[in-house]
């Protein structure tokens, strides 16, 4: 029997700095495991961006490892990250929803950074007051040169992308969807390479994001100067750390574990802490507080747990290839934490 379009799957991409994963999934009930791909990119221990070359090749390499082509996929959606995109939510004058985009346009010049005219600018409707005469709009931008930079590689194999969106809101949509209660508060730490990015989201509150200057690149340094290893090796052990069976004995008493918490502790957890203050300064923070992560870093056994006790909140690994329920603990069947971003984005089915 013929496949019909509607059962062909709608795949999230990733382009990170450390690997390229992508997740793709159907859109009803009962089509079965996601089919998934990740390319560890070359190493490169600087901030230059992969050549699109590069990028191309990772990304033809993630669509075979699914089992997929770009003509079985029924649409794609690729994230957007870094200093030059901007989630932000604004408010507005109760507008019908034709004339919010005009508007949006000019209103924009009072809360970007960059001159608008060489952003991409997309708005979601978050909420209508009409007592208050005011509506709530999610604001997302991304600079035209970023837009370039990410289509290249897929326009060199022949695909257009879907959909672009903004990693915070991937990132939201993520765990959102795996919450039994969406009234819940939402947030998501999610550890990259070179960055992380924070968002928390609750009805009736302040949506809020944030990039933090720490990824899992900052964990590998900070073990690499404790035991006097190159770089490399560094990051080869943490990732046998954190595989899917690890090889070694994880002992957050080792002198590479006990390197990675005080990196943590000093360059993650403060900013961390720091961040929920200031949100503190915008709406309410729920309590008690529950902090999920995920993340390639995520994956090092134990770690949710020595989060919790560093910043006082219960803290959770988010991994959306498990069944729903976030891991905790030091709980090893954790491959997965590493594709929210991608599952996020493949969520955003036109």
């Amino acid at each position: 029997m013929r496949t019909g379009i509607r059962s062909r799957p709608w795949a999230g991409l990733d382009l990170g700095s450390f690997s390229v994963k992508l997740f793709a999934a159907g859109t009803g009930p009962g089509q079965g495991r996601p089919l998934i791909g990740e390319v560890i990119l070359p190493f490169s221990d600087g901030d230059r961006p992969h050549p699109s070359e590069t990028l191309s090749q990772a990304i033809a390499d993630c669509l075979s490892q699914a089992g997929l082509s770009p003509r079985s996929l029924r649409g794609l959606t690729v994230g957007a990250s870094g200093a030059d995109v901007i989630v932000k939510q604004i408010a507005l004058p109760l507008l019908d929803e034709g004339e919010v985009g005009p508007a949006l346009r000019f209103e924009a010049r009072k809360h970007l950074p960059f001159d608008p005219q060489t952003m991409t600018i997309d708005f979601q409707i978050l909420g209508r007051f009409p007592s208050e005469k005011r509506l709530d709009v999610l604001l997302a931008a991304v600079s035209n040169d970023r837009m370039q930079r990410l289509t290249a590689p897929l326009q060199a194999l022949g695909i257009e992308p879907d959909v672009v969106d903004a990693t915070p809101l991937a990132l939201t949509n993520a765990l959102a969807s795996r919450m039994p209660d969406r009234r819940e508060a939402c947030i998501l730490l999610d550890i990259g390479h070179r960055s992380s990015h924070l968002t928390l989201y609750q009805k009736g509150e302040p949506y809020f994001s944030r990039r933090l200057e720490f990824g899992g690149r900052s964990i590998t340094q900070a073990i690499a100067r404790a035991t006097q290893v190159p770089f490399e090796e560094a990051e080869e052990w943490k990732l046998a750390a954190g595989s899917d069976e690890p090889g070694l004995r994880v002992d957050w008493n080792s002198p590479e574990l006990q390197a990675a918490l005080q990196c943590l502790r000093v360059e993650l957890v403060e900013e961390l802490l720091r961040s929920l203050a200031f949100y503190r300064t915008l709406g309410r923070l729920p309590d008690p507080l529950r902090l999920s992560i995920s993340g390639g870093s995520a994956r090092l056994p134990g770690l949710a747990i020595r989060l919790s006790d560093m910043i006082g909140s219960p803290v959770s690994l988010f991994n959306p290839l498990d069944d729903g329920t976030p891991a905790t603990g030091d709980r090893e069947s954790t491959v997965g934490p590493q594709f929210a971003q991608a599952y996020g984005l493949a969520l955003r089915a036109a």
